[in-house]
């Protein structure tokens, strides 16, 4: 086994403290040995299985992982392109389903140069894009943008999972989020959209600003204010409009929450978005109870047990994506 390919398979297969993981980056980025270099990050990439590294849902592992190799794939043709480019996209994602990194950037090489930015199960990445809008992404979600992003008059990206948007106004340039059945355009706003499979629902929540909501299907439009929610039900096909507390919908992109003497319906909110669940408060149940908490990184466990130590509710995890609070 050669010194670069020795490196390579010890980093990937080994725990490494921090500096040597720092080290690691930096060697991995260098243009010394680039070819050799991406040629064993492929290999890698090729024979990559997470399902033997960690526990994973079987279903959505084979489901996102199909994906994401489809959206690697390099044409034929394509011209390689220096390490930096391309090899540390793979080596970013093969770290990435391996050592658990937080985030990452994968470049598509095909015709298109579409970028696609990612973030792990239970992590959050913030980015900027080419315009110099930030994006926030939440836990498991996709961003995807082509290189001519910002040209012909036209800002487009598409989302599948949760984020927060806080647009660069550019009045020749309208924002666009396009999502399964809705599509957002804004000028320059903040605002927070969400397509997530498992829940069936895709919806939209201003912050400030202004957006408008178009139904791909039924080219019908909605113009949002501040503190409205959009929401498209897969289920019932129906599209609702409804006043809500904006701050409660995108509180997420911090990396803590001070309940101050707030209610139980309003926590329930935030921890849907912090932790990528929904939350059903049974009719036993009084959603107008206070209470206080400031809530860090703990476990979703070590959160409901704060919640039934304060109420004196139960809370029950249903499944992976659904608690039950109840008497």
């Amino acid at each position: 086994m050669n010194l670069v390919r020795k490196i390579i398979h010890t980093y990937l297969f080994h725990p490494m403290p921090d500096r040597v993981q720092e080290h690691f980056r930096s060697w991995i980025l260098d243009k010394e040995h680039a070819r050799e270099k991406e040629s064993v990050l492929r290999e890698e990439w090729d024979r990559l299985d997470p399902a033997e590294v960690f526990t994973v849902d079987e279903r959505s592992y084979r489901r996102k992982l199909g994906r994401l190799h489809r959206e690697m794939h390099v044409a034929p043709k394509a011209r390689l392109i220096t390490l930096s480019r391309r090899a540390a996209a793979v080596a970013a994602a093969v770290v990435v389903l391996l050592m658990g990194v937080e985030f990452f950037v994968v470049k598509h090489l095909a015709a298109d140069s579409t970028t696609w930015l990612v973030t792990a199960e239970n992590s959050k990445g913030r980015f900027t894009l080419p315009d110099g809008s930030t994006v926030w992404l939440n836990a498991d979600s996709r961003l995807a943008y082509r290189a001519d992003f910002a040209e012909n008059g036209h800002r487009r990206v598409r989302l599948d999972g949760e984020a927060f948007f806080d647009v660069k106004r550019d009045t020749l340039a309208p924002f666009e989020v396009t999502m399964d059945e809705l599509q957002v355009r804004v000028l320059g706003t903040r605002f927070m959209a969400s397509h997530i499979d498992d829940f069936g629902i895709e919806e939209v929540t201003l912050q400030s600003g202004s957006v408008e909501v178009e139904h791909l299907h039924s080219q019908e439009r909605i113009r949002l204010v501040p503190d409205q929610n959009c929401t498209f039900d897969a289920s019932t096909g129906l599209t609702t409009v409804r006043n809500v507390v904006a701050d409660n919908y995108c509180s997420w992109t911090g990396d803590s929450i001070v309940f101050d003497n707030m209610t139980l319906g309003e926590i329930a909110v935030n921890l849907e978005h912090w932790y990528n669940i929904r939350i059903r408060i049974e009719s036993d149940v009084d959603p107008s109870v206070r209470i206080s908490f400031t809530l860090r990184p703990e476990t979703l466990d070590e959160t409901l047990r704060i919640i039934e130590n304060l109420t004196h509710y139960h809370c029950l995890q249903i499944d992976k994506h659904h608690i039950s609070i109840r008497k």
